[in-house]
């Protein structure tokens, strides 16, 4: 039996595939997050303050971009490898430095990411992130710095 709208079995089929499609991202996502907020954590707090830093400036990094989808990715050997894989690769580093930078754009990114997305399971990942940034003092260290009171979602 033919539908009459045929068009409507392909919108569902394609809206079905994006919602699980976003699930499984969420899911991955809010694993990593696990993971960065433990790496974070287990930082020396005299390290706090430069990675609040860090992450304040990769914020603004991404907002500028002309394509904040694509900041951060790596190419290599004609490999792109995504900004959110970069992130996560650094901070499971033993350098401290390249540890923090991949905290910075891990959450920089998983930040914007989040603050556009409408689905329940996105604006609860946004929230951990917030709750993360804010044990970090991001937004505050940023007031004090640059005193432009600049305003993060």
């Amino acid at each position: 039996m033919a539908s009459e709208h045929p068009k409507s079995g392909g919108s569902y089929l394609r809206r079905l595939v994006t919602r699980v499609t976003t699930m499984g991202r969420n899911a991955r996502l809010r694993r990593q997050l696990g993971e960065i907020e433990q790496r974070c954590l287990d930082l020396p707090r005299s390290y706090r303050e430069q990675l609040a830093e860090l992450v304040g400036r990769e914020c603004d990094h991404v907002t500028r971009s002309s394509n904040p989808l694509l900041y951060g990715t790596h190419t290599e050997n004609g490999v792109a490898t995504g900004g959110l894989e970069v992130g996560l690769e650094r901070a499971r580093s033993d350098n401290v430095q390249v540890r923090m930078r991949g905290l910075a754009l891990w959450l920089a990114l998983v930040y914007h990411e989040t603050s556009l997305s409408q689905s329940p399971e996105s604006e609860e990942l946004h929230r951990q992130v917030l709750r993360i940034m804010r044990e970090l003092k991001v937004f505050s260290s940023r007031l004090e710095s640059d005193g432009s009171g600049s305003s993060h979602r």
